[in-house]
Parts: C-alpha cells; sequence; structure tokens
C-alpha cells in the first residue's frame, strides 16, 4: 500500500521532534516550507498538523500557528495511594510546601455527608500550595475532623496530613476514592498556583478511607494541567 502524502508529512515531523530539530515550544516551519521541502500540497500539510494537534503532539495557537507541544515534567499515578512529594521527588525536584492558612470550624452538610460525621463537627482545615523547587504545582485543600488532628498536631508533624493522622489515632489509610474534573479557569487557585487565565486545571477530589470503609479525611487538590499528566490502568471486568 502506497504512504499517503499526509503520512509522509506526519513522520518528518515527529522525526524532526525525535531528533531534536523541534525542541518542546518550537514553532513549526511555515505550510509552504514543509510542503516544498516534501514536495507535498500545502492542503497535506494542514491535514498533517491537523492530526498531529488531535493526537496532542502538536499545540495550535490562534495567533502564532502551530507548535511542538511541550512535555509534561509530572505524572500522577491515579492508580496508587502516592504523595504528592513522592511524585515530585520521583521526577527529580525538591518538594516544598507553601501554608495558606489553617483552622477548625463547624462542619457544612456537605463536609458532613463526605466525612460521615453528625452535622457542625468541629473539622480542621489545611490550605497550602505543592511546590517542586519553588515552582507552585498544586493547590491542596484538606477537611479531616478535629478528633482525628487538630491545627495544633498537624503543625507539629513532618508537614504528612496521613502520616499526622496515623500517628495520633489508631486510624490507617487503606484506600481513597477519587474524582477527576476539569477546570477551565477558578481565579483564587489560579492565581495562587501563578496559572493564566488560559491555563486549565485538573481537580482531584479524594476521599480517604479506613479498613472499615469509614472515611478519614478529603481533599481538593488542583493540579497545574501544563506541568502534570494522569495515568491510569484500567482492566476489562
Amino acid at each position: 500500500m502506497e504512504l499517503t502524502s499526509v503520512y509522509k508529512v506526519k513522520e518528518w515531523i515527529l522525526q524532526q521532534i525525535n531528533q531534536g530539530e523541534l525542541q518542546d515550544g518550537a514553532q513549526l516551519p511555515s505550510h509552504l516550507a514543509i510542503a516544498r521541502e516534501l514536495k507535498v500540497k500545502t492542503d497535506d500539510v494542514f491535514d498533517a498538523i491537523d492530526e498531529l494537534i488531535t493526537e496532542q503532539v502538536l499545540s495550535n495557537h490562534l495567533e502564532e500557528g502551530a507548535s511542538v507541544k511541550s512535555q509534561h515534567p509530572f505524572f500522577y499515578p491515579l492508580g496508587e495511594l502516592v504523595s504528592i512529594s513522592d511524585m515530585i521527588e520521583q521526577h527529580g525536584y525538591r518538594a516544598g510546601t507553601e501554608f495558606i492558612s489553617f483552622d477548625e470550624k463547624p462542619a457544612t452538610s456537605l463536609d458532613a455527608k463526605k466525612l460521615n460525621v453528625p452535622d457542625k463537627t468541629y473539622v480542621t482545615i489545611i490550605e497550602r500550595i505543592r511546590t517542586a523547587n519553588r515552582m507552585p504545582l498544586v493547590y491542596c485543600l484538606d477537611k479531616v475532623p478535629t478528633d482525628f488532628i487538630t491545627c495544633m498536631q498537624y503543625q507539629n508533624s513532618d508537614e504528612s496530613l496521613i502520616e499526622a493522622i496515623e500517628q495520633h489515632t489508631e486510624k490507617r489509610v487503606k484506600f481513597a476514592e477519587t474524582e477527576l474534573e476539569a477546570i477551565s479557569y477558578e481565579p483564587h487557585i489560579s492565581d495562587l498556583l501563578d496559572a493564566s487565565p488560559h491555563e486549565g486545571l485538573m481537580l482531584l477530589k479524594i476521599i480517604h478511607y479506613d479498613e472499615l470503609n469509614q472515611p478519614i479525611f478529603y481533599s481538593f487538590n488542583y493540579f497545574k494541567s501544563s506541568l502534570v499528566k494522569f495515568k491510569t490502568v484500567r482492566k476489562k471486568l
């Protein structure tokens, strides 16, 4: 079977990327220049670039044209209970934390439902930014009943919420239920993460459970989608 001109253009672009001729974020040559280089029609170049944009090899900026999509320096495994610190350090960065606020407030009806506690039970609320080499990466909002940990107890810990809870209680995290949601823009959080209005966020809503299937704490983790990608393994039932 004869290879099409569109295939020829796609392979040429992929080869330029693999050989380092086109770096992450680099602008592609003009459609006309590629067409002349490969002796194909400009329509074929348009079609090839459109396919590579769909396949997320290239990015399309309306004012600037197509460019090589920058690779994510981090990936978070959704199928494993991996801490954000571990994710950062496994990729060769130094994990850090910038604390925004600590508080202890009565649980709202939503908090009570998520944590399976009576309404108005006091919960510890921790707001922080997780950083990689001081670069803002994840906004975290954690809520846990004060019976499990108080603000003071957490502040005297080594910053790992799970370890702090396990240190002060007999509770042990056995699994987590996670929801993943794309967020286009959230002014307060985007500003804290130094994310532009055009940069999307990925929200992980996570409830951590003990061996008796009882909630221990729940979290809102907003990841900068330009820096973190997610990976999981799906099995056929």
